[in-house]
């Protein structure tokens, strides 16, 4: 935010057109200045919504890549094409597949809007922006039936009173899972006590924790630089 420039010349290039309704009110100064805090924050908020709208892409990225860059073309995408048409039960010809889904987009669309005004649960709305908004009803409660609520009785009786870590322990004792890991940075293909640090490390993921909690100076399967 510091380097976010200050100048008032510099402030007239930035490009007012991913502002939205929404965050006028904390761009625009009462003077018609803009507050480039605000406005960083409404274009990371822009960034995030085109994102998550595959409006952008990022790279390298594996979720936020282009995902037509998998896609074969050429020569490569000719050959394959007949396959794997044949396996999705779609036609060479694109035309005829769009024509045969555009119809059925605009069938399943007409009956939709004719149900809406019979529809109680579906309401349209104008939101902030003045865009029309759909929103659904809240479904109905189900009540738990008993024979679910014995189910999780007679499991929560069968649970040992012990620690997470307790148990994660006992299942590395009994499956031998750990037996498949060896540590990244320590020459000897079986460490010491690497039961005792996996079983750290799992539980400190798992439990969204991170490591902190589980070092001790004291275990040498503990500290810090065996676990991270």
């Amino acid at each position: 935010m510091r380097a976010c420039p200050q100048d008032q010349r510099a402030k007239r290039h930035c490009p007012q057109q991913i502002v939205a309704k929404a965050w006028q009110k904390h761009v625009t100064r009462e003077d018609g200045s803009l507050d480039m805090s605000a406005y960083m924050f409404c274009t990371l908020d822009a960034l995030r919504t085109a994102l998550r709208r595959r409006d952008v892409f990022v790279s390298p990225s594996w979720r936020y890549a282009d995902p037509r860059l998998g896609l074969l073309d050429g020569a490569e995408w000719l050959a394959a094409r007949p396959i794997i048409c044949r396996s999705l039960g779609l036609t060479i010809d694109a035309g005829t597949t769009l024509e045969a889904l555009t119809a059925e987009l605009d069938a399943t669309r007409r009956a939709v809007a004719a149900r809406l005004p019979d529809n109680p649960a579906i309401q349209l709305s104008e939101n902030a922006e003045g865009k029309t908004e759909l929103s659904l009803g809240a479904l109905d409660k189900l009540e738990e039936p008993n024979s679910l609520l014995q189910l999780r009785a007679a499991v929560a009786d069968l649970m040992p009173r012990v620690d997470l870590p307790e148990i994660l322990l006992e299942i590395a004792a009994r499956t031998g899972f750990a037996e498949a890991f060896t540590h990244v940075s320590e020459r000897n293909a079986r460490a010491d006590n690497l039961v005792t640090s996996l079983c750290a490390v799992l539980l400190g993921g798992a439990c969204n924790t991170g490591l902190e909690p589980l070092i001790r100076t004291d275990n040498p399967a503990l500290r810090r630089d065996r676990l991270s």
